[in-house]
């Protein structure tokens, strides 16, 4: 049906009030599957987390805290998917949007990196976190992880599993909120620098669907922020995030 209308639709003269009519569908259409493209990319972080502490759950070694720490991961990793899934219904129905609120940027990156640093080939690189100043300020947690996590999956593929080093500096002040994340990998072509960020860019990654700057791009975005690749660093490859960190008046009763 959609098909039929599509090719209907061309048959009309230009500037005809139906063909007007089905501009808004088609780019309605368009935008629900990117919506539905970020979403499926971004699931596979917690299904990973679920599937990776499973099976740490079945060993036979782990203490009883262990185990605990492990049931917890994947409740937590099913609230995300829970999450995402809700996300995608409020989308169907025009009203998804942000919510913000009172969060510890410290407790999200952390969730983030625990997420990415479960899988079996990536637990031998070196991930650091550094924070400085304000860790409490007003943002959508849920989504700012995402977007940590996406940069944290980027640099994992990117550097050695042997070898790999990943540095996050986190800097809060009741303004603003920065983040940076380094890793030690072997840099992003210059050809391909200043189109990191749209959908499906990908380097070096032959199983990857240059999605996930492209998901990071929007959410930092729809928090007000920038996020900017830092092609001065003479090593590896550096990621900034600026975004307003300040918590509204009456928010903290």
């Amino acid at each position: 049906m959609l098909k039929q209308a599509v090719s209907r639709r061309r048959l009309l003269p230009a500037g005809s009030l139906r063909s007007r009519q089905w501009d808004p569908i088609l780019e309605r259409l368009s935008a629900a599957n990117s919506i539905v493209a970020f979403i499926s990319h971004d699931l596979r972080h917690p299904l990973t987390a679920i599937l990776a502490n499973a099976e740490f759950l079945t060993r036979p070694d782990i203490s009883e805290r262990q185990r605990g720490d492990f049931y917890q991961e994947i409740r937590w990793a099913i609230d995300r998917m829970n999450e995402m899934v809700s996300s995608l219904l409020e989308c169907s129905k025009g009203r998804d949007t942000l919510r913000p609120a009172v969060r510890n940027i410290v407790a999200t990156v952390e969730r983030a990196i625990r997420m990415t640093h479960v899988k079996p080939e990536f637990r031998r690189i070196t991930i650091t976190h550094h924070h400085k100043g304000l860790a409490v300020g007003w943002f959508d947690s849920d989504r700012l992880e995402r977007v940590v996590a996406n940069l944290v999956l980027n640099a994992c593929e990117a550097v050695s599993p042997e070898s790999g080093q990943i540095v996050i500096t986190t800097t809060g002040n009741r303004a603003y909120l920065q983040i940076s994340l380094w890793d030690n990998g072997h840099g992003i072509p210059p050809t391909i620098q200043d189109s990191v960020f749209q959908p499906f860019v990908s380097y070096g990654k032959a199983e990857s669907c240059g999605l996930g700057l492209a998901i990071a791009k929007k959410i930092v975005e729809d928090h007000g922020g920038v996020i900017h690749l830092d092609a001065r660093t003479e090593t590896g490859t550096l990621f900034k995030i600026t975004i307003p960190f300040a918590i509204p008046e009456g928010a903290i009763k």
